[in-house]
């Protein structure tokens, strides 16, 4: 029989689209991650990567607090970037605080107001914790 061809079904037909969508994914952290004088967080995240895993879950689950920039947002929430709070404790006490989050009265409380535990996003796990702060230890 002399119809038209058929495209190939199995593994090698999902290799090029999933190479595409993998490499644009990569331009797309590149491209919100690089900045220079603009303020944007500039990181080297990898697509697939804990780090990019970190950064995709920060900007959902800290951003809004945090900024765009994890730069702060005055009144609201402290600065992840270039934090001596970060550089001050290690992985495990990070997660820990950020499983617990902080009190408006905690006297270490610098802007008066809570900090939900898991920023406000319960369905974090560890390892989801663990590459936030992965990320987070870029930015310092």
């Amino acid at each position: 029989m002399n119809g038209p061809k058929q495209a190939a079904v199995g593994p090698r037909s999902t290799a090029r689209p999933l190479t595409a969508l993998v490499f644009a994914v990569a331009m797309a952290l590149v491209g919100t991650s690089c900045g220079g004088d603009s303020g944007e967080v500039t990181t080297t995240a990898v697509a697939g990567t804990p780090v990019a895993h970190g950064q995709q879950l920060a900007g959902e689950s800290c951003s809004a607090c945090h900024g765009q920039n994890f730069e702060g947002v005055t009144g609201l929430g402290s600065a992840l970037a270039d934090s001596g709070f970060i550089r001050d404790h290690t992985d495990d006490e990070l997660i820990e605080f950020i499983k617990e989050g902080r009190s408006m009265d905690d006297p270490d409380n610098e802007t008066g107001v809570a900090m939900p535990p898991y920023g406000g996003n319960p369905r974090l796990t560890d390892d989801d914790l663990a590459d936030i702060v992965l990320f987070l230890r870029t930015l310092q």
